[in-house]
């Protein structure tokens, strides 16, 4: 039997495989080893996890990645989703509209009054430009005040110098306007819807009809001297007594005059008259007067198809035309009330004359 030799004690052992794991240790205790084959593996080994650590780096970006391209195309879905309900919601409701405007437009709300459209032209076109100049019928007030007052060279003359003078005027302006006798007939001014001042003739004529009406022969004004005297003194205040009553019956014609004055374009009342029985003449420029009977005549004159379309008028327009239509009778009526105040002032005047001269301090001249 051989001699069996002891093995090598366990911590020799255990120090000799540490010293193999470290290249350097192992290169120190044991010289002539292959140390760079190992440390080739070494190298591999790292250059292996590097890589797969890398990879799956990766691999959890382009997981990440896919998980927020999935969450970005669900919010877009979802964003999609509600702006598809709503313009359902709004199409539903631009539907419903419709309908509703449509269910409107069927029942006839919606449908234009022709009449009411023409009333409202009036009412755009209601005033003439600024450098319009239309005679008035104040200038014929002025001019029989005038006369009244004793202005005018023949009443300052008097006697048969002013009768001459009214001779003469008559024959020249006796036939104005077309009247029999322009100086003492009123049938030419009462019968003219819009007062022709645009003929000479007529605006001469107006002043004498005015003044034949109201102070046909007025007596000469006082002079200087006259007023020195108590007798002169006593007729100044009967003549101005006398030139209140005057001008209170001025006042009163000239509102009937200056109503049927030119004042407003003519254009919108012709549309009006054409679709009635309305058969006078209508100038450029019409009075206030004719505007209304125009516009009166649209009612209780209308022709065969103005007639035949009011009865097919629903009830938003026939309302519109009883507006209207209070509107006239409420204008007509202030008319009224105007011209009543001024015949209450023609009354009081009258009044007064029928006591003129019962009693009296003063002599008479």
């Amino acid at each position: 039997m051989g001699v069996c030799r002891d093995p090598l004690p366990w911590g020799v052992a255990s120090f000799a495989v540490f010293m193999l794991m470290l290249p350097g240790a192992v290169d120190a205790q044991f010289a002539g080893c292959q140390c760079g084959y190992i440390r080739t593996l070494h190298g591999d080994t790292r250059d292996h996890v590097s890589d797969e650590t890398t990879q799956a780096a990766q691999d959890i970006i382009e997981a990440m990645r896919a998980q927020t391209r999935q969450t970005s195309q669900y919010l877009d879905r979802q964003v999609e989703a509600a702006e598809r309900i709503a313009d359902a919601t709004a199409q539903n409701q631009a539907h419903l509209v419709r309908s509703r405007v449509r269910a409107d437009a069927e029942s006839g709300k919606f449908d234009p009054n022709p009449d009411f459209c023409l009333v409202l032209d009036t009412a755009l076109a209601a005033d003439l430009p600024q450098n319009t100049d239309i005679p008035s019928a104040a200038a014929a007030l002025h001019g029989a005040a005038s006369w009244s007052r004793g202005d005018d060279e023949a009443v300052r003359t008097n006697g048969l110098q002013m009768a001459a003078y009214l001779a003469r005027e008559r024959v020249e302006i006796i036939d104005a306007g077309g009247s029999q006798d322009a100086t003492t007939d009123w049938t030419l001014p009462l019968s003219q819807d819009t007062l022709d001042l645009d003929d000479p003739l007529a605006r001469r004529s107006l002043p004498r009809l005015i003044a034949n009406t109201v102070d046909p022969f007025p007596p000469k004004p006082l002079s200087d001297e006259d007023l020195r005297t108590p007798a002169g003194l006593s007729e100044a205040v009967r003549r101005r007594a006398a030139e209140a009553r005057n001008q209170a019956a001025l006042s009163a014609i000239g509102m009937s005059l200056e109503l049927a004055s030119p004042s407003l374009p003519a254009g919108p009342y012709r549309t009006i008259a054409q679709g009635t029985r309305y058969s006078d003449d209508i100038p450029e420029v019409i009075s206030e007067l004719q505007a209304l009977e125009i516009r009166i005549a649209a009612y209780y004159a209308p022709d065969a198809e103005t007639l035949e379309r009011r009865h097919s008028k629903n009830e938003r327009a026939l309302l519109q035309d009883l507006l209207d239509l209070l509107a006239l009778n409420t204008r007509i009526a202030h008319l009224r009330l105007q011209q009543e105040r001024h015949d209450a002032v023609v009354q009081a005047a009258l009044l007064g004359l029928l006591t003129d001269g019962t009693v009296s301090n003063m002599s008479p001249p």
